[in-house]
């Protein structure tokens, strides 16, 4: 088996810069055709799409059963409902992709942003600080807001498998402010971070998904692995952690929302400290989710299976 795969190496490689180009080749008409449509038309045309479609999908299945994990209580039907905002918000997204920045633009008035005045505060003072977030309404316009108010603000993605579509969203994400901060997640990127807030720069986390190294923390009632190493830097580096709510008003007009600092514990203990804070990180994010449910990513896997 060994033998026959690296003998046909090379035709796998084919194979897979073949699909990445189709690929590449879909998102790029996608976009484009988002990108020339007016800025209320394209979100419109892109949730009304997955709207129709996302629900029908057999993935749907997982998010219907990660809501009855966080609302047990809730019936069926309204599940359903929040499902098909979810791949509304989902499709809404993808087709503000290509106007990211005139949303982000505080001359549009799409974008409310209430509580700047604490990392304004900050910056005067030249102290670092790191916002957190979730994976909701479009995230994607965090750091674009951030650039726009007067802050930088380097990221921790993660690439999407496909370099050419990596570099369409890119071009997307960084016509509105150049070529933006962002560093990769696992170790490399822990150590970049690190260095980062040596240099007073500002990091932005997104801290809703399940870190297979993580340590079990309450969510909804439910143990949900969960890292701690933002809390670790916090800790570490006298660094404040902000949550950052974003959600959607309605179309493409959104309101984000900068809530005081997460409590750093006097525990003694720094592991101690660390699950406290992420403890508290993890009902900031109960209580965002359950004011707008459907502006949740109900799609990753945030708790094991039983």
């Amino acid at each position: 088996m060994t033998s026959w795969a690296h003998k046909h190496r090379p035709w796998g490689k084919a194979l897979r810069s073949i699909r990445h180009a189709v690929e590449g080749l879909l998102q790029f008409l996608l976009l484009g055709t988002f990108w020339i449509l007016p800025v209320d038309w394209a979100p419109n045309l892109g949730g009304w799409l997955t709207r129709q479609i996302g629900s029908r999908l057999p993935v749907s299945r997982r998010a219907m059963d990660h809501l009855a994990i966080a609302f047990p209580e809730m019936p069926q039907d309204e599940r359903r409902r929040i499902v098909a905002g979810m791949w509304e918000n989902l499709g809404r997204m993808v087709a503000e992709y290509p106007h990211l920045g005139a949303i982000a633009d505080p001359a549009s008035g799409r974008m409310e942003v209430i509580g700047a005045k604490r990392l304004d505060a900050l910056r005067d003072q030249g102290r670092p600080f790191i916002i957190i977030s979730a994976h909701m309404a479009n995230f994607e316009l965090m750091p674009i807001s951030a650039y726009k108010h007067g802050h930088n603000l380097t990221v921790v993605s993660r690439p999407v498998n496909n370099p050419i579509i990596q570099r369409i969203l890119l071009f997307f994400r960084q016509r509105p402010t150049g070529d933006w901060g962002k560093i990769p997640k696992g170790v490399s990127g822990a150590r970049q971070a690190v260095n980062l807030l040596r240099q007073g720069q500002n990091l932005g986390v997104l801290v809703d998904q399940r870190v297979s190294q993580g340590v079990p923390l309450p969510l909804f009632g439910r143990p949900a692995r969960t890292n701690l190493g933002i809390a670790r830097l916090a800790l570490e580096h006298g660094v404040d952690i902000f949550p950052a709510h974003l959600e959607r008003l309605g179309g493409a007009r959104f309101r984000l929302t900068v809530e005081d600092p997460v409590e750093r514990p006097s525990l003694g203990d720094s592991q101690a400290e660390a699950k406290a804070m992420m403890i508290q990180v993890n009902k900031v994010l109960e209580r965002w989710i359950r004011h707008r449910p459907e502006d949740w990513l109900w799609l990753h896997r945030r708790w094991d299976r039983p």
